[in-house]
């Protein structure tokens, strides 16, 4: 299969016209347009991951995070970027990245998140203008800490890496989330009327704001809320294409837990 094949296939799902204004979607590096036979997944570009893409003899890495945000003035081997970028075209690796669009799209990370979260009735949160974020009612009664306690279980995420505000005791029935940094739409989650907004990156004075208007929030890490797009895109690419796709099993997670 030609890459631009390959690029067609993942651009159905996720269009480039779906992308923020500053995001940087699509292709990091395009070698030529010669045969793919061999596609590694991965969240992001990292030395580790370079090395797996290497080692495995990828033609193309396919991440969600795009590995180039800001316009580069020099490729030097010493720069984290320039050394990637190096050691990617010298294997002759390109890297094809789908952000944001993919954020968005039906499928994508927002809508997967929802069903691992065995959530029902999903669709876009009210007030998301740029359709982001997801909401659906909970499978039967609990509380949030009981529901906590499954979200750990079904995402494979420990506990120790999360951060909650609110009452863990309420009893929950709506759901509203945001995968990666989605605290700006906690007040969305509040004219949803949602009980609990689950999302990453939730800083302190955010935290202390919604506090404040009273709406739950479970943060669950960056890596936490997006690790899941291996997963989603490899079995997408595998069930669309013919040719080799291998889910990367480099842990990306750049926080340790502290024993």
């Amino acid at each position: 299969m030609k890459i631009d094949n390959l690029i067609n296939i993942i651009e159905a799902w996720a269009p480039l016209s779906l992308q923020e204004p500053w995001d940087n979607t699509g292709f990091q590096i395009k070698i030529s347009d010669k045969d793919v036979s061999k596609v590694l997944v991965a969240m992001e570009i990292t030395d580790s991951v370079a090395d797996e893409a290497v080692a495995l003899g990828a033609d193309v890495v396919v991440t969600h995070h795009p590995m180039i945000f800001s316009p580069i003035n020099k490729i030097d081997y010493n720069d984290i970027t320039g050394n990637y970028i190096i050691k990617l075209i010298q294997n002759e690796i390109s890297v094809y990245s789908t952000h944001t669009s993919f954020d968005k799209c039906q499928g994508g990370n927002n809508d997967f998140l929802a069903k691992l979260l065995h959530l029902d009735n999903i669709g876009i949160m009210k007030g998301d203008e740029s359709g982001f974020c997801r909401s659906g009612l909970i499978d039967g009664d609990c509380t949030i800490g009981e529901y906590i306690e499954q979200i750990s279980e079904w995402l494979k995420i420990d506990k120790t890496f999360m951060n909650f505000t609110g009452n863990i005791n309420q009893h929950l029935k709506k759901v509203g989330l945001c995968t990666g940094s989605g605290a700006e739409f906690i007040q969305c989650a509040i004219k949803d009327d949602c009980d609990l907004f689950i999302t990453g990156d939730l800083k302190y004075h955010s935290a202390q704001t919604a506090k404040e208007m009273g709406i739950n929030v479970l943060d669950i890490g960056h890596y936490g809320s997006e690790k899941i797009f291996a997963d989603n895109m490899s079995d997408y690419l595998s069930k669309n294409t013919d040719i080799e796709i291998i889910k990367s099993r480099v842990n990306i997670n750049p926080f340790s837990l502290i024993l």
